[in-house]
């Protein structure tokens, strides 16, 4: 018997394939879904967090498409960075058509010494500066990483960055520069998004395909014994135990250490010096037609307390009552940190009216906020050495981890489905 913690996207994908093995998958809230669960409130759809999806994995791609069959649509990216009172095309160093003379000169100029002259990095501040250039970094790519990691850039390491940031050459910026950008960049240049029912689809997609999901059950302990692994389940209330041969945890490392028993003294210093943030998420809706037509918008300017926001109205005209909009706002904070909700709020709203997104006269239907614990893993200096100490510590154990937080690394949901099928192909 196989127990898997945790019901999101990871746990219910290793449930999909598992296929006709026994298991038991637990989660400890009401529904699925994890972060990618959607809510509905006076006729809005929202996201937990903002969410699409794109992949370039075949498998993957056919798998979704089955799952959701005729519940998913295909649209073409609208994402814009908001900056010096006007919208810039994302990304931000192939589109700088619109901005002051002067920030596009330093942008190219700053890249061309880049690229003609490479010096060695040695973290995220480093390849951002030595890599897309001064220019590139000073109005955009700098403060709006420090915006959103609330991490010294100059501790962060570099290569998760492969793959996720576009790096158009000097040429392609200068065709944006100008105004004539023909190319499209970036993995999610096209992306899908669920006709009904929000991101929460995908995930509640697998539900018919798995068994005996448990939840409202809660994992307290977990003892690794010799053959068999006995975890203690607060399920409704009551407490259980179940032994099984090896786990699949998607539960984030922090938290999973604290409730396994007799952990060696170094792997748990290890666990304890990991690093995320935390996210503050509100969900608005505005009752006014069309306050834009993009999909997303993201704020490097100090001026904004949010460093993106996403408009469900335009990923699916379903999530959104008639005549109505939806905001979907992202306010990150550093781990072990607190916010203050309401002034937040404050913040949140006079900060859309400034961007002439709400009016003062407009009338919020639905403002409601929730603080997401698990935001973002953070790439510090030592990821490379002790993630891997950590991972191998469980594998040995039979404690095998999937998804983002259980195998701390930033991975889109595509990558937590595969990450999953790959787990379960390599260990059971």
């Amino acid at each position: 018997m196989i127990g898997i913690l945790g019901a999101g996207l990871a746990g219910l994908s290793t449930a999909y394939h598992l296929k006709n093995r026994d298991y038991i998958i637990f989660e400890k809230d009401s529904h699925p879904g994890g972060l990618c669960k959607s809510f509905l409130i006076k006729g809005y759809t929202f996201d937990y967090a903002p969410h699409i999806f794109f992949t370039r994995n075949e498998y993957v791609k056919s798998l979704v498409n089955n799952l959701l069959g005729d519940n998913i649509a295909t649209k073409i990216r609208k994402a814009f960075i908001y900056i010096y009172g006007t919208h810039v095309e994302y990304p931000f160093e192939a589109n700088l058509a619109g901005l002051p003379q002067n920030v596009i000169d330093e942008c190219i100029s700053g890249a061309m010494r880049a690229k003609e002259n490479p010096r060695e990095y040695h973290n995220f501040y480093e390849w951002i500066v030595n890599v897309l250039g001064e220019g590139v970094g000073k109005h955009y790519m700098i403060p709006y990483n420090q915006k959103i990691w609330k991490y010294d850039l100059k501790k962060m390491d570099y290569h998760w960055i492969a793959g996720r940031v576009p790096s158009p050459n000097i040429e392609e910026m200068k065709k944006g520069a100008s105004g004539i950008q023909d190319k499209a960049f970036g993995p999610n240049a096209t992306f899908s998004y669920p006709i009904k029912g929000g991101i929460g689809a995908i995930p509640n997609s697998f539900v018919p395909h798995i068994k005996n999901l448990k939840c409202n059950a809660e994992v307290i302990n977990i003892r690794v014994r010799k053959n068999e692994i006995i975890i203690s389940i607060r399920e409704n209330e009551k407490k259980k135990e179940y032994k099984f041969e090896k786990i699949f945890s998607s539960i984030p490392l922090p938290e999973l250490f604290k409730i396994i028993e007799d952990v060696p003294n170094d792997i748990l210093k290890l666990s304890r010096k990991l690093v995320h943030n935390s996210l503050l998420f509100a969900a608005i809706g505005v009752d006014r037609l069309n306050i834009t037509d993009k999909h997303w918008l993201y704020f490097p300017e100090k001026d904004y307390i949010f460093h993106r926001l996403s408009f469900p109205m335009n990923l699916s005209e379903k999530t959104t009552p008639p005549k109505k909009s939806s905001i979907m706002i992202e306010v990150t904070f550093p781990m072990n940190d607190t916010i203050n909700i309401e002034k937040s709020k404050e913040l949140i709203h006079s900060g859309l009216i400034n961007a002439n997104l709400i009016k003062e006269k407009d009338t919020l239907e639905v403002f409601y906020t929730e603080i997401v614990k698990y935001a973002y893993v953070i790439y510090d200096l030592d990821h490379k050495k002790n993630v891997p100490k950590i991972l191998e510590y469980l594998t040995a154990n039979n404690i095998i981890p999937v998804g983002r937080f259980a195998q701390w690394e930033y991975i889109n949901m595509d990558k937590t489905i595969l990450n999953a099928k790959n787990q379960v192909e390599k260990f059971s």
